[in-house]
């Protein structure tokens, strides 16, 4: 039987795949993998982005990191998800033994203030269903909201886009997922400085920690 967060998931993926991405609530494994540079964190207080946080299974694992005087932003375009993440964070254990501030915004990132104001971004968007030049402002947005030293934690699944590209009969598809590799390939290769596969998850996928600017 399905769980409610795991029956939105597929309620929304099957009405837009497109803004979900994926086929499946990330596994607790990702969610480790992408909170490990938080988990490892030994100054507090901290401010903490997620975006994208879908079902919540990231935010989960986010909220076990935090305490009191940190506080956590979530910015989750669907208007479902972000009904049901608010609702885990008045109903479910995990959510609702937290004593840091959260709050979540049914808002596109693009709509955010860029001035950097969070040591962490935890980024769970499918860059794969973007344009080339969405993913590079998002990339960008990241950067002007990360104070200096801060990281940003994000995820790929492995060989997707090369699949979707060999599947894609359309030479404008072929060139969309081209441009998008391209711009995620040069911003890992300038700032990244750690990744991980993992293979807990369905896909597996290929978790990239990067760095903006020097601590």
């Amino acid at each position: 039987m399905l769980s409610g967060s795991n029956r939105i998931f597929l309620q929304s993926a099957a009405r837009d795949f497109k803004r979900t991405g994926a086929v499946a609530p990330s596994s607790k494994a990702l969610a480790q993998s992408m909170t490990s540079e938080l988990a490892a964190n030994p100054l507090h207080p901290i401010a903490v982005l997620e975006v994208g946080a879908g079902t919540g299974s990231i935010t989960e694992e986010i909220v076990r990191h935090i305490s009191r005087g940190d506080n956590l932003d979530v910015y989750e375009i669907d208007r479902k998800f972000a009904g049901l993440i608010k609702r885990r964070l008045r109903e479910d254990e995990p959510f609702r033994a937290i004593q840091a501030d959260v709050r979540v915004f049914n808002k596109a990132i693009e709509r955010i203030e860029r001035k950097p104001r969070y040591d962490f971004v935890i980024s769970c968007l499918p860059f794969t269903n973007f344009e080339p030049e969405v993913v590079r402002e998002i990339f960008e947005i990241y950067r002007a909201v990360l104070k200096p030293g801060g990281i940003c934690s994000f995820y790929e699944y492995v060989l997707l886009r090369r699949a979707a590209r060999l599947m894609s009969g359309k030479s404008a598809e072929r060139e969309r997922f081209a441009g998008v590799t391209k711009v995620v390939r040069d911003t890992i290769g300038r700032y990244g400085y750690k990744n991980q596969v993992v293979f807990r998850n369905f896909p597996p996928a290929a978790v990239h920690h990067i760095r903006f600017t020097q601590p």
